[in-house]
């Protein structure tokens, strides 16, 4: 019995040296067709002379700091070099089948990739999206009150205004629309009935102005408090500027600082007018100026002044005005430009 279990470890001590030694193949069925071939005798492969390799041994470079007669017999286990030797062999060849079934952790059924936590490189520290222009929000009031809106809800109304203060729609229609696509569809009956009464200044029964936080409100004091929003959100995104009057001026708070803003219409030679715009930029950017296909634009590396002007413009009709920061990750602010004829009360 015992020396039926001799040979059996002699066995599969060879298969494994047999398998150490061999090159790792490129896959899964040419590793079923590699032939294992017992080595019978463990002397043979004990001396370091008898390892070949194809490729260069990194122990050949190296010292080796005890002496031995060629006769001497190296016995595995026994001499440092041989040990050293056997584990770089055995790092060397579980290398690339590690590599071809990577271990699995226990919840896993099969080999995932991860995102990174990091970034690779540090990227420049940058302004939220959110927070660039709803840095204006405690600026937003009615009357002397301020209106008690959650960010991600001023964020909302911003976005739906920009785009309704292009329009030439009346004040109403634009509160009611700009409302009702950012924070209440289908809901344009109810909110014309609540503009109606912000119009005529009938809002005790709403109570608004108890209200100190958006999220507690009823549903119809959060209609009421977005429309009163949504009212002097596009009141400080228009520029009404009467011809040949003193410049129209408005002021944005941004993240990166405050945006100051003029608009002028003005007359010009051979009976011509322009729109003239000065922006004083709190950072780096650029504003632009349209009319149809024709556009004005500048812009500057740094915070400062800058200046567009554009000509043979309409009366009643609306100019895009957008400024831009240079970080590109965020959305551009976008104003309206309003040439008129008449004057503001």
């Amino acid at each position: 019995m015992n020396n039926r279990s001799n040979r059996n470890e002699d066995a599969f001590e060879g298969q494994f040296l047999n398998w150490l030694l061999s090159k790792p193949n490129a896959s899964d069925s040419s590793r079923e067709e590699e032939n294992l071939n017992p080595l019978t005798d463990l002397e043979d492969i004990s001396r370091v002379e008898y390892l070949e390799w194809d490729e260069p041994d990194p122990l050949d470079d190296e010292d080796i700091d005890f002496q031995y007669s060629e006769s001497q017999s190296l016995r595995l286990g026994e001499i440092p070099t041989v040990q050293d030797r056997f584990q770089t062999l055995l790092k060397e060849r579980l290398k690339p089948e590690i590599l071809c079934n990577p271990p699995l952790f226990p919840w896993e059924t099969q080999v995932e990739d991860y995102a990174y936590d990091y970034p690779d490189v540090a990227a420049d520290e940058l302004v939220p999206s959110l927070d660039l222009w709803t840095a204006h929000l405690p600026n937003i009031r009615w009357g002397r009150l301020p209106i008690p809106l959650t960010e991600k809800v001023f964020a909302q109304l911003l976005e739906s205004c920009q785009d309704i203060a292009q329009s030439g729609l009346r004040e109403g229609a634009k509160m009611v629309q700009a409302v009702e696509n950012a924070l209440f569809p289908q809901q344009n009956k109810t909110l014309n009935d609540l503009t109606l009464l912000i119009f005529l200044g009938e809002l005790r029964g709403t109570d608004v102005a108890e209200i100190s936080r958006y999220e507690e409100a009823t549903l119809e004091q959060q209609m009421v408090l977005s429309l009163l929003a949504a009212r002097e959100i596009m009141g400080s995104l228009t520029l009404n500027c009467p011809l040949n009057q003193q410049p129209i001026e408005r002021q944005w708070l941004t993240a990166a600082g405050l945006l100051n803003l003029k608009a002028a219409y003005e007359s010009v030679e051979r009976n011509r007018s322009a729109i003239r715009v000065e922006c004083e930029l709190p950072t780096a950017g650029s504003i632009e100026l349209r009319a149809g296909e024709a556009t004005a634009i500048t812009q500057r590396s740094n915070s400062g002044y800058l200046s567009v002007k554009l000509f043979e413009v309409q009366v009643n009709n609306s100019y895009p005005l957008t400024v831009r920061f240079q970080n590109q990750e965020h959305k551009p602010m976008k104003f309206a430009v309003y040439p008129t004829l008449e004057v503001n009360n």
